[in-house]
C-alpha cells in the first residue's frame, strides 16, 4: 500500500515560492496574455498581483504545499463577504500600470459568478510539470479537501481546462454553469459540499441555489483576546498575529477585540485601513465592558495601571481564554 505524502501548511517565507509556482502557467495562459499583452513585463506584473492575494490568503485563509514543494493550493476562507486586501486598488495600480482596468474587469467577472454565502475558495491550484503530475495533483487536492472538510462549509473553485474539471469531479466536485472570461476563454466553476470525497458520493446535478449556503457562523467560543500591542502589531504586518487569528478561525472559534484596546491602538496606528480589516475579519468580535462588571474592571485597572489592558484582562477572564500580546512592543 502506498501512503500519500501529507501537505505542509505554507508560511510567510514560502510566499515567493508559491508565487513562482502559480505565475508560471498563469503567464502562459490566454487570460494571462490578455491581462498583460506585453510579454516582456507579463511575468513581473502577474507576480506582483499573485503576491498580493497570496499574502492575503496566508493571513485570512491558508496555503498548502506538497513536501517537495512541487505543488500548491491557496485558499481563502469566505465566511462572509471578503473585502479586497488592504490598499488593493493602490497596489494593483502600481503593479499593473496601464493594465489595471483589465485586472479590475477580471475581478468583476469572477465576483459576479462566485457564490455569495460562506465557503472555502480555492483561489490558486498549481502543480509543476514534473513526473507523475497527475498523481501529485490528486494528492494535493485530496489533502486540501480533507483540511477544508474539518469545517462544515462547501468549497468552490474555477478551472480553465477540461482535464482539470475531470480531476475535481473525481474528488467530489460538481460543475456549475460555465461562463466566459474577458479574453473569451471558457471557465468552469466547481462546487463541493462537505463529505463529498469519493466518486460515488457525487451528484450529477449542481446545487439548485448555490447562493443559498451554510448560514454564517455564530455562537462560536472566543478563544483569544488581542490586546493593544497585538492589534498594533497586526496593523504593522505581523505574521505571528496573522497566523494566530487564522488558527482561531480554522478551529471554528473567535478572537476578541476589546473596544478600549481598539480605541487605544487607533491613536498610534499608521495603517487605519488595516485596522478595519482586522475588525471586519469574519472571526473577530468587538467586545465592550459590561457595566455590571465595573468593579472587576476597576480592580484590574489598579493591578495593571492601563484601562485598555484592564479591559483585555477582563475579557479574557470572562471568556476563559488567553490574551495575545506583542511582547516586543512592551
Amino acid at each position: 500500500m502506498t501512503n500519500n505524502p501529507p501537505v505542509c501548511r505554507a508560511r510567510w517565507h514560502d510566499i515567493p515560492h508559491i508565487v513562482d509556482l502559480v505565475v508560471g502557467p498563469f503567464a502562459d495562459s490566454t487570460i494571462g496574455a490578455w491581462l498583460v499583452p506585453d510579454e516582456h513585463r507579463r511575468r513581473d506584473i502577474l507576480s506582483a498581483v499573485v503576491r498580493v492575494w497570496t499574502e492575503f490568503a496566508i493571513l485570512f485563509g491558508e496555503a498548502h504545499l506538497l513536501p517537495d514543494r512541487s505543488a500548491t493550493a491557496v485558499w481563502l476562507h469566505r465566511y462572509g463577504p471578503v473585502s479586497p486586501p488592504t490598499g488593493y486598488g493602490e497596489r494593483l495600480a502600481v503593479a499593473c500600470s496601464e493594465y489595471v482596468d483589465r485586472f479590475l474587469h477580471l475581478d468583476d467577472v469572477l465576483h459576479t459568478h462566485r457564490p455569495d454565502g460562506p465557503h472555502h475558495h480555492l483561489a490558486f491550484f498549481t502543480v509543476a510539470t514534473k513526473p507523475y503530475r497527475g498523481r501529485r495533483a490528486s494528492t494535493l487536492l485530496a489533502a486540501s479537501n480533507a483540511r477544508m472538510g474539518q469545517t462544515p462549509m462547501p468549497t468552490y473553485t474555477e478551472v480553465a481546462a477540461l482535464a482539470d474539471r475531470d480531476l475535481y469531479a473525481r474528488h467530489g466536485y460538481v460543475p456549475l454553469e460555465p461562463f466566459t472570461l474577458p479574453d473569451g476563454s471558457p471557465i468552469y466553476p466547481m462546487w463541493r459540499t462537505p463529505g463529498r470525497n469519493r466518486r460515488r458520493d457525487r451528484s450529477s446535478a449542481p446545487p439548485a441555489r448555490p447562493d443559498q449556503l451554510t448560514p454564517a457562523l455564530n455562537g462560536l467560543p472566543i478563544r483569544l483576546i488581542l490586546d493593544t500591542s497585538a492589534i498594533l502589531a497586526f496593523t504593522g504586518g505581523s505574521t505571528a498575529v496573522g497566523e494566530a487569528i487564522a488558527k482561531v478561525a480554522r478551529e471554528q472559534s473567535l478572537f476578541g477585540l476589546p473596544v478600549m484596546c481598539l480605541a487605544e491602538a487607533a491613536q498610534s496606528v499608521i495603517d487605519i485601513d488595516r485596522l478595519d480589516v482586522l475588525v471586519n475579519h469574519p472571526a473577530a468580535v468587538v467586545l465592550t465592558v459590561d457595566p455590571l462588571q465595573w468593579k472587576t474592571l476597576a480592580a484590574a485597572y489598579r493591578a495593571v495601571r492601563r484601562p485598555d489592558t484592564a479591559s483585555a484582562v477582563l475579557a479574557a477572564t470572562s471568556n476563559d481564554c488567553t490574551i495575545l500580546s506583542d511582547q516586543h512592543r512592551r
